[in-house]
């Protein structure tokens, strides 16, 4: 399923974004529902993905111990994509979720994009903060 632009104008990474870069933005993601307690990423391992949350929550695990629980406008897969490492935690669905996702490929096409890439990595910046004060 595409994502739209009125959906992706409502969720705060991407609130900056003007209607043009939010169209592009469109073009790459699909919107996908999961049940709960499906595995999304696995820690060590390779992970082909970026997920945003629409709806639902997720579990965040990192050495076997839970870091923190996710929700709506939450997002997670950007370290493993961005740097082709493998998935620094092991992401669980809670409850059912809809996401807005991006492979490997169609992040690729979104990482030349000047706008979008900023946003994101302002924002991962700043969790990535976060998570240094929860250790």
């Amino acid at each position: 399923m595409t994502t739209s632009v009125d959906d992706l104008r409502k969720i705060p990474l991407f609130s900056r974004l003007s209607d043009v870069d939010l169209q592009f933005l469109a073009t790459k993601m699909d919107e996908i529902f999961v049940p709960a307690g499906a595995a999304l990423i696995t820690e060590g391992a390779g992970n082909h993905a970026f997920f945003l949350l629409a709806d639902g929550e997720v579990d965040v695990f990192v050495g076997g111990t839970h870091r923190r629980i996710l929700g709506p406008n939450d997002f997670f897969g950007e370290i493993s994509m961005m740097v082709l490492n493998p998935a620094t935690a092991t992401v669980v669905t809670r409850t059912p979720v809809r996401a807005y996702v991006m492979s490997h490929p169609q992040f690729l096409e979104v990482r030349v994009h000047q706008a979008v890439m900023l946003q994101l990595k302002w924002s991962m910046g700043d969790r990535l903060s976060a998570d240094r004060k929860l250790v």
